[in-house]
């Protein structure tokens, strides 16, 4: 079995300089996976960019982006499916499908987890 590729997308790789989600560069990369797959490897994408997703969306962003993990939790939650959705649009203009499987520490702990 060809082992796949594992395609790492950070925040700063998909946000335009006001730091909110750049749906041309997710498009981009969603060009390059297409033409992995296409060679006929498998490829998992492991993305960044869910709190930059959901800053814009409760107004917040800039100076008055917060610190504190409770609020940071939240507003990566709101970004997550806004992030997904891009990644969702973008993946079927080349007849792939997205998913997503979140990961907490604890799911590495225990080697049945995976």
């Amino acid at each position: 079995m060809t082992r796949p590729v594992v395609a790492k997308i950070g925040t700063s790789s998909i946000t335009d300089d006001r730091g909110d989600v750049d749906e041309a560069a997710v498009a981009r990369f969603c060009v390059e996976v297409a033409a992995v797959r296409a060679s006929g490897r498998p490829v998992v994408v492991v993305t960044s960019g869910a709190i930059a997703a959901g800053l814009p969306a409760i107004g917040l962003g800039g100076e008055r982006r917060p610190n504190d993990a409770v609020t940071l939790q939240a507003v990566s939650a709101i970004g997550q499916s806004r992030l997904m959705r891009v990644y969702d649009e973008c993946f079927a203009t080349h007849d792939l499908v997205a998913g997503q499987v979140l990961l907490a520490p604890l799911d590495f702990g225990i080697r049945q987890q995976y």
